[in-house]
């Protein structure tokens, strides 16, 4: 079966076709208008009938009409079905993304206990017990937040980005000492938080996503993974269980 996710944020959309569970398209798209030119002049659109949509803001009239009129369309929320037995408590307040994350965690972990690091606009730490338990995560500032809020909050700091040729432990002038504080403030922040869980949880994997996730990769060793699609891969599967449930 034909599936079509879309991952809707701030500044671009997701757009990914799965067939029998596998990526077989995926494009970023900037406006709602090319997404319905891309599938008006996609030739398998005709063998797509179900499609969830993910999204942290309102989609465009034009957009929800096109998808309502041509797929039978699920909007991600947290009374959907899941691949996962939930326990936040506050599960209406959690984001559609972290709900993504955690069931495309327990597609490619079904049986493991699960660290996934989602470095985006914020580090999102979420935790998914056994491969089939959210028990819930944590929020933190993300780099780009980082710079910003030294830049915004004092009167003299300058506004400056990630540098991925500077690994500093200490800083010769006023730009170095806030790319190293940043930079290495957040390699330790993540490096602490894993060895956290996997003092609690030997066997436990740990999973790399979100826009920001390049930065780690020095991380990445034996149990810690770089998971891109993440978040389309759980949208997909609480389709399946969605459509199959109706």
């Amino acid at each position: 079966m034909f599936r079509l996710i879309l991952d809707i944020g701030n500044t671009n959309v997701k757009l990914y076709i799965f067939y029998n569970n596998k990526i077989i398209q995926k494009e970023v798209i900037t406006r709602d208008a090319e997404v319905i030119a891309f599938l008006n002049n996609y030739d398998f659109k005709e063998k797509i009938s179900v499609c969830i949509v993910s999204k942290v803001r309102e989609v465009s009239v034009d957009l929800g009409q096109y998808l309502s009129e041509k797929f039978s369309v699920v909007f991600l929320n947290s009374k959907l079905f899941l691949p996962y037995k939930m326990k936040y408590i506050t599960p209406d307040t959690l984001g559609q993304d972290r709900i993504a994350a955690v069931a495309g965690a327990s597609v490619l972990f079904p049986d493991s206990s699960v660290l996934v690091i989602d470095a985006g606009t914020a580090i999102t730490y979420d935790f998914l017990l056994n491969g089939n338990i959210y028990c819930g995560g944590t929020i933190s500032p993300g780099i780009g937040i980082r710079f910003r809020s030294l830049n915004t909050f004092t009167g003299k700091l300058p506004l400056l980005d990630i540098d991925m040729d500077k690994d500093l432990l200490f800083g010769q002038t006023t730009n170095d000492a806030i790319i190293g504080g940043v930079q290495n403030g957040v390699i330790h922040e993540v490096r602490g938080v894993i060895e956290s869980y996997s003092k609690k949880y030997k066997d436990i994997v740990v999973i790399l996503t979100g826009g920001y996730s390049f930065f780690f990769e020095k991380l990445l060793k034996n149990r810690i993974f770089a998971a891109p699609d993440l978040i389309a891969i759980g949208l997909n599967k609480i389709l399946e269980i969605n459509v199959k449930k109706n």
